[in-house]
């Protein structure tokens, strides 16, 4: 993967402009129901919009649940803590986060949810009124529908064709790294290869995950989970000959396919004839093969 696909500078993905859209159109519609505090209808959709619409179903739900627990508790805070407003932020922050945790509801979620504790806890005796917290509540269910809505409704998002080629440049990115270290006696730094796999991994979770979108196949994705696997075996098997102190011969049958890949030995010195115990040679063949098989099995799976 070159640089300049990785560094695009000022992109504004899909999931931005739907972000973008969805907190414009909640604000819009919270000066049309003359609510007191729009900016609480842009906190229910940032909370909404994520990667998949299964995903924001989840989200919507969570958050809808915490707001909900955060108004009626600053609203519980304000008879009790009355005048205490650190105290009670104190304590409430504490029960929010606790509760939030114990329902495996995500960070930002529980984030949101504390905020709109904080505000209502804030808010509510500045109004005089007690409901104040449940017409907040109100505004950020308001903001999650439409978030909600425009990430169903605008371009849901599939992935499936970006996955694929991330798993092709992935495999290709690990071929000259093998040439490293087999045939020019190099250790490669495998940091950039793990966080592109860690990526990829979470984008098939993603797909995997997805219940809701009738545009991406069953099929499809168990597809992409196989590719995935064989990527797995190739990067397990880099680390492994990577992890070899020594440089073993690699066999002339797989150096023979190396060959074949477009991969050549140094030209500055014999790496090839390196002196090192006949167990390194028998493991660093074992692992050189499976990486190649794996590649093999990819090219041909990834284009069915």
């Amino acid at each position: 993967m070159n640089a300049s696909e990785k560094h695009i500078p000022f992109l504004i993905g899909m999931r931005t402009f739907k972000t973008a859209l969805a907190c414009g159109l909640a604000v819009a519609s919270g000066y049309a129901i003359n609510s007191p505090y729009p900016p609480f209808l842009a906190i229910g959709a940032l909370g909404c919009m994520d990667s998949s619409i299964t995903a924001s179903l989840r989200s919507a739900r969570d958050l809808i649940f915490g707001n909900l627990v955060g108004a009626i508790l600053a609203m519980i805070f304000t008879v009790t803590f009355t005048g205490h407003f650190a105290i009670g932020c104190f304590l409430g922050v504490i029960i929010m986060i606790t509760l939030c945790n114990l329902l495996h509801m995500k960070p930002g979620i529980t984030s949101l949810a504390c905020v709109v504790f904080c505000c209502c806890l804030k808010d509510i005796p500045a109004t005089d009124n007690l409901i104040y917290g449940l017409l907040r509540f109100r505004d950020t269910a308001i903001g999650t529908g439409i978030a909600l809505a425009v990430n169903m409704l605008i371009r849901p998002y599939s992935g499936a064709k970006q996955t694929q080629n991330a798993i092709l440049r992935a495999q290709k990115e690990m071929l000259p790294l093998l040439e490293q270290r087999v045939l020019q006696g190099r250790i490669p730094d495998l940091r950039e290869l793990r966080a592109d796999i860690n990526s990829l991994d979470r984008a098939v979770n993603i797909l995997l995950d997805e219940r809701m979108n009738k545009s991406l196949k069953k099929s499809e994705v168990a597809h992409l989970r196989g590719c995935q696997q064989l990527l797995w075996k190739m990067r397990d098997s880099l680390i492994s000959i990577c992890s070899i102190d020594t440089t073993p011969s690699p066999s002339p049958q797989n150096l023979e396919r190396m060959h074949a890949l477009g991969m050549t030995e140094t030209k500055n010195e014999n790496i090839l004839a390196g002196v090192c115990d006949e167990r390194d040679t028998v493991v660093f063949n074992y692992y050189l093969n499976i990486f190649l098989d794996s590649n093999d099995y990819l090219t041909t799976l990834i284009d069915l």
